[in-house]
Formats: C-alpha cells, structure tokens, sequence
C-alpha cells in the first residue's frame, strides 16, 4: 500500500508540471542510461507442474536479491552487469516525447521457511519426504531448502519499451542545470533466467522468454550542462508469465503473475543526433 501512494504521488507531481510548465524541445536527442534497482513483490500463486508433479504454492512472498557493494564488482566491467542494474535507450522524436527500450534485470527469489498453503500433487514414488508428498487441498506447508528452491537469480528481465513524456519544471538562469519530471507507459516480453532445486536436484536453465508485462514508470531527472542527469524514478509493474523453464529440456514449467513495485536511480546523457542546417542565401 505504501508503494501504491509513494507511486500515485509521484504521477501527481508529474500531472501538476503538465498542466503548469512550458516545455523545452529536446527533439532530435538521443538518450542513454545506466543504473540500478531495487524491487518489491505482492505475494503470488506459483503453478508448478512436471511428469510426477502439479500442484500450486498460495500466496507465497517473495524478495529481491541486491548485490552487497563491493568495487570489484560495480566498477569492474566485466561484474557491473551482476547486481540488479537498468539500462535505457531512448530517442526524442518530438518536443518532449520519446520512446525508448531497455533492460530492467531484477531478481526474484521464493522467500525460504515461510508457511504457504499447497493443492495439487506430488507422486511420493519418486520423491521422499512424506511430509511434501501425496495429495494436498490447501493444506499448509513449510517451504524450505529440503523441498524446493524457486528463484530467477540470474534475472527476472523485463525488457519494455516505453512512450516517454518529459516536463522541465525549473531551470537555472543559465540553462545550464534542469530538473525534470518523467513519465512513462511501458510493456514488453519478460526472460527469466531461473533456478529450480526440487527435492535436492537442481537446475539451472537456459534464459526464456515466460510471458510479458506492462508498467507505469515516473520519476525526476537533475540535468546539468545540456548532455548529462542524474535521475531517481519508480515503477509499478504487473507481468503474467504462462511458460517458465523448471528442468532444462525436459516439459517441466510454472506460470505465476508477479506484480513488482521497482525504485532506481541511474546516471545518463543526452546525444544530439539532429544537424542544424544553414539556410541557404
């Protein structure tokens, strides 16, 4: 609820600066950013369903899985891309609209020794455990390591392309330094890349395109020196993934709907593309 009204509130501002401000041309620019995230997920159903197995954990709660910073790893080329990171392109093809595409690689990760309830079945002749076998009907379970492990740690990809729409809201004297409101309606095709332990076995699959989301994004950019910003934005985000990779090549797969809440910050520039040029005499 407190993502809902921290987001409702900034698409407020955003609305208030519309009505409000006159807008500079930024037409002909492209856009580049870089940065990272942090998500927040609702609890969900997860339908698991395999040659000796189909059943569904209940409102089961999730978390992200930030990467603790340490400079070998953020400033390291070759490691940046492993925390949770955002990368946009976007080009401005009128005064203040653009439309971009990017990357947001969040993680996603069955939080484990939380209580859920589970219906469906699993064949207790070729799995041990009674406790996690049998027929179930809503029944309550612990869900820990010795059972299962679910988690897109590798990326829960959201790869959205997006109508952007720019509004200065104040603007030094000397143009040299902006802050603006953004905001933005995005969807696109959602690639996990999970890992699925399953009563000790584990699987690490292949990236898969699962399924496909939308999202509403605002936040505010710091310009400074006409080609560079700072920018902190929010995201609220609902995907339904109908086909997720559990056993490699085997036919096993889940389907479960996420809806995220993502807060980012992230550092950019502006790249003219567009050539002024001089009238003829």
């Amino acid at each position: 609820m407190k993502m809902f009204f921290c987001m409702t509130g900034i698409l407020c501002q955003y609305l208030c600066a519309i009505a409000q401000q006159e807008v500079s041309s930024m037409q002909g620019r492209i856009y580049l950013t870089w940065g990272y995230n942090r998500a927040y997920y609702n609890r969900s159903d997860v339908h698991f369903k395999g040659e000796n197995y189909n059943f569904t954990l209940h409102d089961a709660r999730a978390e992200d899985m930030p990467e603790k910073f340490e400079p070998e790893v953020y400033l390291n080329p070759k490691q940046f891309t492993v925390p949770q990171f955002n990368f946009r392109v976007g080009y401005y093809f009128k005064k203040n609209t653009a439309i971009s595409l990017g990357w947001d690689h969040m993680k996603y990760h069955l939080i484990p020794n939380q209580k859920v309830k589970i219906s469906g079945s699993i064949d207790p002749e070729f799995y041990p455990l009674q406790e996690f076998t049998g027929q179930f009907d809503g029944t309550s379970i612990m869900y820990s390591p010795s059972f299962m492990d679910y988690h897109h740690s590798d990326g829960f990809n959201f790869i959205r392309l997006a109508v952007e729409q720019r509004v200065p809201c104040f603007t030094s004297k000397n143009g040299k330094h902006i802050i603006a409101f953004n905001g933005s309606l995005s969807a696109g095709p959602v690639m996990p890349w999970t890992d699925f332990t399953f009563f000790g076995e584990h699987h690490r699959n292949k990236p898969h395109l699962a399924g496909y989301g939308v999202s509403l994004h605002a936040g505010i950019r710091y310009e400074f020196f006409k080609h560079f910003f700072l920018q902190v934005t929010a995201q609220q985000g609902w995907t339904n993934l109908t086909d997720i990779l559990l056993q490699d090549h085997l036919p096993a797969r889940a389907s479960q709907k996420i809806v995220f809440f993502e807060r980012a910050w992230a550092f950019g520039g502006y790249i003219p593309i567009k050539v002024k040029t001089k009238p003829k005499d």
